[in-house]
């Protein structure tokens, strides 16, 4: 019975660094988009980011930004290649963010 917990508690601790390790790096990403935001709009308060869509098979997400000083928007990020749209009118973001914060 004792050989039964081994590979047991094995695998809900291969499952546990797998799925924290996700959650860390999409909390990263995160806040390095608000980061940026708040960097493009020169703002010295973080951007706060809603409404996310993962769009391009998970390279790139769409939503809306808000910062402290009531502007607000719609952007999109592409995480490969670290390119901030913002506004609606930006060519990447209605080519990639079309129909999807609607």
């Amino acid at each position: 019975m004792h050989n039964l917990w081994i590979p047991f508690v094995a695998i809900l601790a291969v499952a546990g660094l797998i799925f924290g390790g996700q959650a860390y790096s999409k909390a990263q990403r995160d806040a390095h988009i608000a980061a940026t935001i708040a960097e493009r709009l020169d703002s010295n308060a973080p951007a706060e980011i809603s409404r996310l869509a993962r769009v391009n098979k998970g390279y790139g997400v769409c939503g809306d930004y808000a910062l402290p000083s009531a502007e607000f928007g719609r952007f999109y990020y592409n995480s490969a290649t670290e390119r901030l749209s913002l506004g609606t009118d930006a060519p990447l973001y209605r080519d990639n963010c079309a129909g999807v914060s609607d």
